[in-house]
């Protein structure tokens, strides 16, 4: 059981909402449209697929961290511990900057589907210096008011965007979805690599697991997350693929605010406009979780205090914004992250998995004495 004082740690059923928030990104708004490079209708099978996938490798990295001693079952510390401190440590940086650069893809990818939907002669420094100064207010609060935003993230799908998705019922075309099966495996699995692209944030698990307080019972909730997630993908993947011809979702880039434009309400012409309003809770969510992540695990591994790693993250995001400027350079930042983000959770997260159960001696060869408490300088 988790020791530390209730200011620097959360209950298992936050776990759900920070997973959750971490599984569904900014990808959920046009994740559609990459399927038609694969399995297309038959997309949803590559969903259940990529969700199979996740959940065996959540539950490797619940038997790892369950390896560790409770004040030593961090990323950093495992990093240093199987590893060495000189090859943990440069481990350690590469996942600092995989989180920075997820929550810059986050923030970036926001800017500019607001420039394209609503705001599209703004400048988009203004809007991006008014979300740093929010992503720098949750993130300074340390991990209890990034799991807040992470409830509030998970609330704002669930609640708000899901009801007023199935008002579009009456406009669906069941027929559209067949025939069945009718992609091969190839196919099938090009799609389920695009899924798995969206779900691989779930690394978030090794750097918040020591602040649950009785990690035992967050199973359920971390499981928990991968099926609301997979139910969220799978109800806007039919629903987009049953409203939207084929030839259709070609021409839409973003099926999902495609499809929630069509919704009409009394006195709210453009639906996709509140939606893309209160899709900043969602962003920020992500954004800051990524962040916290990061800031963290430079605390543990160069013992930077966090205060000074965020104000270092708001400048690179602030000089990103003006260098990252169109479709392109997001297209590229965001492969390189996707890219990233297969080898450190598909691949590492085994590789390491599969090391500490045959490795016999777990004692602690990191000699690094600072690192005995995980939520230490925890505030920014």
């Amino acid at each position: 059981m988790n020791t530390s004082g209730n200011r620097y740690s959360m209950s298992p059923i936050h776990l759900f909402f920070v997973l959750y928030v971490s599984l569904v990104g900014v990808g959920l708004m046009n994740f559609q449209y990459k399927m038609l490079r694969g399995a297309e209708k038959d997309g949803w099978i590559s969903i259940l697929a990529a969700a199979v996938i996740i959940s065996i490798i959540m539950k490797m990295m619940f038997v790892l961290l369950s390896r560790q001693s409770p004040d030593q079952s961090s990323l950093v510390h495992i990093n240093q511990r199987y590893w060495g401190r000189f090859a943990g440590s440069i481990l350690n940086w590469i996942f600092i900057v995989y989180f920075m650069l997820g929550s810059f893809v986050a923030f970036r990818s926001y800017i500019h589907v607001i420039q394209l939907w609503i705001l599209p002669t703004q400048n988009n420094w203004l809007l991006g210096m008014v979300v740093l100064v929010l992503i720098y207010y949750c993130v300074s609060g340390g991990i209890q008011s990034v799991s807040g935003m992470c409830l509030w993230g998970t609330l704002f799908i669930l609640v708000f965007v899901f009801p007023q998705t199935f008002l579009v019922s009456s406009y669906l075309h069941p027929r559209n979805l067949l025939p069945v099966l009718d992609h091969n495996v190839a196919s099938l699995w090009l799609s389920t690599q695009d899924m798995l692209h969206e779900f691989i944030g779930c690394g978030i698990l090794l750097v918040v697991y020591p602040f649950i307080k009785t990690p035992g019972r967050s199973v359920k909730w971390a499981y928990g997350a991968v099926v609301t997630a997979t139910i969220v993908y799978l109800i806007f993947f039919i629903y987009s693929f049953m409203y939207f011809s084929h030839g259709q979702m070609k021409e839409h880039l973003w099926p999902t605010l495609s499809l929630i434009s069509i919704i009409e309400m009394p006195l709210i012409q453009r639906m996709e406009y509140l939606v893309l309003s209160f899709w900043l809770l969602k962003i920020l969510s992500i954004i800051t979780l990524g962040l916290w992540a990061a800031c963290h695990c430079l605390k543990l591994d160069r013992s930077i205090k966090p205060s000074l790693g965020l104000k270092f993250a708001m400048v690179i995001f602030a000089v990103l914004l003006f260098v990252i400027r169109d479709t392109v350079d997001i297209d590229r930042v965001t492969e390189l992250y996707t890219r990233m983000g297969e080898i450190l959770i598909l691949i590492y997260v085994p590789l390491v998995f599969l090391f500490s159960l045959v490795r016999k001696d777990l004692g602690d060869h990191t000699g690094n004495q600072d690192m005995s408490d995980p939520h230490k300088g925890e505030g920014a």
